[in-house]
């Protein structure tokens, strides 16, 4: 009994072997072919150690010249961001009652809302702002455009697997009782996960602002606009004002979305 098995485990084994180091070799070439192809230079790394010293000693001390339009730039990248991400939250909801599966009143109109979701969650933002910003101009308008097109895509698709995820006790109570889909989707589904999707889009809107930054360089405008400028200008210490500034206003963010999300959740 026992030559038996290891009769057959013998094949096994050496066929596991076999699948493990021709994985194993594909993964070096793999990395190999990366490394070639994005010219990786450690040597270049350590010899452009002095222009990065050069460049920091140019930089400081900050411009305070720059120091009130970087503010009023960053008020305007926040108001873009947060403009966006509204905008996206309220198609999303109105996404949601179709691309849940087990909410959908129809087969069809479930593909439908997913081809919606996947389509703009699958187009960078990057690219909507391109276009975006030959159908409207250039402008921060375009950027708000641009970041609710793909913000609809990640956000429709995250309420909806939270409503899949669900207690459908609820919603079965106030469909046994007569409501309709509507009165279903505000009294028992909304209430149901209102904290996950607030939890969500605070979420979002923090990475939305990162994403403004840039956009904004492409014609956006906003604080990734001044700071672009400045850096291809090599106004070095006025980029490290606008790069104070963006760090504070990040910051800011992203406390106040995680103090919200710890009331909330």
């Amino acid at each position: 009994m026992t030559e038996t098995t290891m009769t057959f485990a013998r094949p096994h084994s050496v066929r596991s072997r076999v699948v493990g180091l021709v994985v194993a070799a594909a993964l070096i070439a793999l990395f190999v072919h990366a490394w070639q192809d994005t010219q990786v230079s450690i040597s270049a790394l350590f010899s452009g150690f002095h222009n990065t010293v050069n460049l920091l000693q140019r930089a400081v001390p900050p411009s305070g010249s720059v120091l009130s339009d970087s503010i009023r730039a960053s008020i305007l990248t926040f108001d873009t961001a947060l403009l966006g991400t509204a905008v996206a939250i309220v198609f999303s909801l109105l996404l949601v009652p179709f691309a849940a599966r087990n909410i959908s009143p129809h087969r069809l109109a479930y593909e439908g809302a997913r081809l919606i979701i996947g389509v703009t969650r699958a187009i960078p933002d990057f690219v909507f702002a391109l276009i975006f910003l030959v159908a409207v101009g250039l402008g921060p308008f375009s950027v708000v455009l641009a970041i609710a097109a793909h913000t609809v895509g990640v956000l429709g698709k995250l309420f909806s697997e939270a409503v899949e995820d669900m207690d459908m006790g609820p919603v079965d109570a106030l469909r046994v009782a007569g409501a309709s889909r509507t009165q279903v989707f505000v009294h028992a589904i909304l209430p149901g996960i209102a904290a996950t999707f607030t939890g969500l889009a605070l979420y979002r809107l923090d990475t939305n602002v990162r994403s403004v930054l840039y956009l904004g360089a492409i014609g956006g405008g906003g604080l990734g606009f001044l700071l672009y400028d400045s850096l291809q200008l090599f106004q070095y210490q006025q980029a490290t004002t606008e790069l104070a500034v963006l760090l504070v206003l990040l910051l800011v963010v992203e406390r106040a979305s995680l103090l919200i999300r710890q009331r909330i959740l």
